[in-house]
């Protein structure tokens, strides 16, 4: 059975993909991958860490929280979802800390 297009955040799927998506740096930032909570389809969001503009005064705070939008990317289809988007349509913020 297929899920339907929705864009929502159901409840409890920010803490799935906390708890099962991984983690990996990436060039320039990081890489969060696993299978979306929802459709079960592989899927990946990339962050891409900006620390400062060309010319700007360093950063007061060393450790930061990043809230970060995840959402589902997977390429299977889904009844209903727009021409052009990928995904079922989940999503949810995830809160990251840089600790870099």
């Amino acid at each position: 059975m297929t899920v339907a297009y929705r864009e929502e955040t159901p409840a409890g799927w920010t803490d799935a993909v906390a708890q099962t998506w991984s983690l990996d740096e990436a060039d320039g930032g990081w890489r969060l991958s696993g299978d979306c909570p929802t459709c079960a389809h592989p899927s990946e969001t990339s962050v891409v860490r900006v620390t400062a503009a060309p010319g700007a005064l360093p950063p007061r705070v060393v450790h930061e929280v990043l809230k970060v939008l995840v959402v589902c990317d997977c390429t299977a289809d889904h009844e209903g979802r727009p021409a052009g988007l990928t995904g079922c349509g989940r999503a949810g913020y995830l809160e990251l800390r840089d600790e870099s």
